[in-house]
């Protein structure tokens, strides 16, 4: 039986978080598991090449050595783990699971805001506070979006929840209430 990406991405990233925290070591695996991952991001045939068989297993071994070079030996050993049990091109999927453990275990929240206009930094710092009091964050890390047609004020958007402070929605809900009326 053939698992999915998602279950495969699910039981490594635990195995490999379970160990980082008896380590006391997942801020430094997540350092790590980022840098490799913007590499398979970089070249994206990386994994293909390295599960395929245009290489020697040599040669494999040779990139995978070069790849964790820096890498601290629990790196080196998961990595060489995943090249055995041929789950390469599971990796990236891995590494953004064990991520979202991390983001989870530290109260972290990923969220997107979108403004008609760029927002300062004490502006985003202001809606960061505001959105993690909400959702009950430790940390919020917004990644700003500039988008005109929303008029002014912002939309704050995290997973599931969606919080709309547009003008555009605001004067929609104007308009529909008076065509109600």
């Amino acid at each position: 039986m053939s698992l999915d990406n998602l279950t495969i991405a699910n039981r490594y990233s635990k195995a490999l978080f379970e160990l980082a925290a008896e380590k006391d070591q997942t801020e430094a695996f997540l350092t790590e598991l980022k840098q490799l991952r913007q590499v398979f991001i970089d070249n994206p045939q990386l994994a293909e090449v390295l599960a395929g068989s245009l290489l020697t297993v040599d040669q494999k071994q040779t990139t995978l050595r070069t790849l964790t070079d820096q890498a601290s030996e629990y790196i080196k050993n998961f990595i060489q783990m995943l090249y055995d049990y041929g789950r390469m091109r599971n990796l990236v999927a891995i590494i953004d699971a064990f991520e979202q453990r991390y983001d989870d275990a530290q109260q972290i929240v990923h969220a997107e805001v979108t403004s008609a206009v760029k927002l300062s930094d004490e502006q985003a710092k202001a809606i960061a506070a505001a959105f993690a009091k909400r959702v009950g964050a430790k940390q919020v890390q917004l990644t700003q979006k500039v988008d005109p047609e929303i008029i002014g004020g912002v939309i704050v958007k995290s997973n599931n929840q969606t919080f709309d402070g547009s003008v555009a929605l605001q004067l929609m809900n104007l308009k529909r209430a008076l065509i109600n009326n």
